[in-house]
């Protein structure tokens, strides 16, 4: 049984075939159809079709997928986790999906989920199964724009992936800045949640994780996939 996943995110739409809950084909676009031109000649029988957005209420399919079993992640989507949050109906589709992964990959675990793209996500999940809420920062590239933006002189730089602590220009100023306030920013959640608990996972993701992976955590590209295609198969199970 092979199932599509459509992840279209604010940069990069992804899309993947998971066949019994192994990845076996994926790529990307800058929009759905762009993302599934390329994946959807690898000629697997698609069963179902899980897909989020964060661009709009739900992804458009091409006519030719219309007439597959359909689940867009809402609100209302069951889930194999249990979420404690105060308006659920508000909650990052992307960030059930990458707390459903966590739980794939560790099951059982505490696990504290970094995901660094358009904004970084700092989320909680608890060794039985339950999504504890956690926090919303600006990612690399909108503290960039930010400081160009809301100031008269500071230049647009981009985002380098490694730093020193001091800049010898404005633009390393700028670009050891942004990079190290989001490593101490992460390095901070990391610490204040080991008080708490000493046996806690930690699982970096995003487009961006490059910049802030650690030897004491592991980084996994595809842990929105791994979530959706895991909802998928809890929701469709017989």
């Amino acid at each position: 049984m092979s199932n599509l996943i459509i992840d279209e995110g604010n940069t990069l739409c992804k899309a993947a075939i998971a066949d019994n809950g192994v990845i076996v084909s994926q790529t990307a676009g800058a929009d759905v159809d762009a993302a599934l031109s390329q994946l959807l000649t690898s000629h697997y029988n698609i069963n179902n079709i899980i897909s989020i957005s964060t661009r709009r209420e739900k992804v458009e399919l091409p006519d030719d997928l219309k007439t597959i079993p359909h689940t867009h992640l809402d609100a209302a989507t069951k889930l194999p986790i249990k979420i404690n949050y105060s308006t659920p109906q508000t909650l990052g589709r992307d960030r059930i999906a990458a707390a459903v992964g966590a739980q794939v990959l560790f099951p059982a675990s505490n696990v504290l989920i970094i995901d660094v793209g358009t904004a970084i996500t700092i989320d909680f999940l608890d060794r039985n199964g339950v999504y504890q809420g956690g926090a919303i920062s600006p990612g690399p590239e909108m503290r960039a724009k930010a400081l160009n933006t809301f100031t008269g002189k500071l230049p647009l730089v981009d985002v380098p992936d490694k730093s020193e602590l001091a800049g010898k220009s404005t633009v390393e100023a700028l670009q050891f800045g942004i990079l190290n306030g989001i490593r101490f920013e992460i390095d901070g959640y990391i610490s204040a949640y080991r008080a708490e608990m000493q046996d806690v996972k930690i699982l970096i993701t995003g487009g961006a994780a490059g910049i802030v992976c650690r030897a004491d955590a592991v980084c996994e590209p595809n842990l929105v996939i791994i979530g959706m295609n895991r909802i998928l198969e809890f929701c469709t199970k017989k």
